[in-house]
């Protein structure tokens, strides 16, 4: 039995879709939300920074962590997009290679050595807030009352 040439377009119609859904969905499966962080805890590392990417969609933070055995840890922090960290007053030259830092984080569900950034306490005294993951007047005018000092508990 021939097939109609609509019966083949409907099915060529409907492959494409199924490609299109798959290839989508994949996309935003990729990018998270902050949904990974706990937001109810708020942990404060001391390192040096390995690593500083600022680029979107996201920026990272790679900081090197001496804990309490002598063992080093790296911790892979993000930030938001550098757009909006322009707009809370980051700049991209303000992070180096080898800068020790304190930095407060909401650290991740599962235990893994990775965080989302909060506050970020350079060595010169600089400090610089990231209110993602927040909604509402915190995400659109940036971070205020910025503290002086970490607020976390100081991982080990």
């Amino acid at each position: 039995m021939k097939q109609s040439a609509s019966n083949k377009q409907m099915k060529l119609t409907s492959l494409i879709v199924v490609i299109v859904a798959f290839c989508c969905g994949s996309v935003a499966y990729a990018h998270h939300s902050f949904a990974l962080f706990d937001r109810s805890k708020l942990t404060t590392l001391s390192g040096a920074v390995r690593e500083w990417k600022w680029a979107n969609p996201h920026t990272w933070l790679t900081v090197v962590v001496r804990k309490a055995n002598g063992a080093d840890e790296e911790w892979a922090l993000v930030g938001s997009s550098p757009n909006m960290m322009s707009r809370w007053g980051w700049n991209a030259a303000d992070i180096k290679v080898g800068d020790k830092v304190l930095v407060d984080i909401h650290p991740a569900r599962d235990g893994k050595p990775m965080g989302q950034i909060q506050t970020i306490f350079l060595s010169g005294g600089k400090v610089l807030g990231d209110p993602g993951g927040q909604t509402g007047e915190a995400l659109a005018g940036g971070p205020t009352d910025l503290p002086t000092k970490p607020q976390g508990e100081l991982y080990k």
